[in-house]
């Protein structure tokens, strides 16, 4: 009932397309016909280019070397979140991968930060789209560090905690009236 999906896009010239898939084996005769189909627009040549690739190692070594990137540029990213962001967000810790999640304060909601934040060319994800309906969260955003120089981490969570501290502040001031008509 597992169908396993993976793509080398991220680690692996992006444009290429290619993947991998685990199927069960009642699944792949089905497959394997639709994928035949559509095998006379895949190029044979980068199938083959890759295929020399994976055999030769070169892809382990390429593969350890992107890893030492994220990882450092991750941690960067970590210590930055712990430095400069507001005590009432919170953030995730991955071990691995080049995103990082980052929980705003309940009155802050994602898409103000984005917006702010796009307007100084620092661009973060409204992570509500990650989630199903009945699990929206409005006041997440996402973090990618796959295209960022490691010495633009420090300013850009420097900015995004202004940013949120900003909002934050505005909506404490705008409190609800309170008052009571006689």
């Amino acid at each position: 009932r597992v169908i396993y999906i993976k793509s080398l896009s991220k680690i692996f010239l992006p444009g290429l397309r290619i993947g991998t898939v685990v199927l069960p084996a009642l699944m792949m005769n089905n497959f394997l016909r639709y994928k035949f189909s559509s095998d006379f627009n895949s190029s044979a040549l980068s199938q083959g280019a890759l295929e020399i690739y994976l055999k030769s190692g070169m892809f382990n070594s390429h593969l350890k070397k992107v890893k030492e990137v994220y990882q450092t540029k991750m941690q960067i990213l970590q210590e930055a979140c712990e430095l400069f962001l507001p005590a009432n967000t919170s953030f995730s810790k991955p071990n691995s991968g080049f995103y990082l999640s980052i929980g705003l304060p309940e009155n802050v909601k994602a898409k103000q930060v984005v917006h702010m934040l796009n307007e100084q060319q620092i661009y973060v994800d409204d992570a509500s789209r990650m989630f199903l309906a009945e699990y929206k969260k409005e006041n997440l955003v996402r973090l990618c560090i796959s295209q960022v120089n490691e010495s633009q981490i420090k300013l850009g969570v420097e900015r995004l905690a202004h940013c949120i501290a900003l909002i934050d502040s505005r909506k404490k001031h705008i409190a609800p009236n309170n008052f009571l008509l006689i």
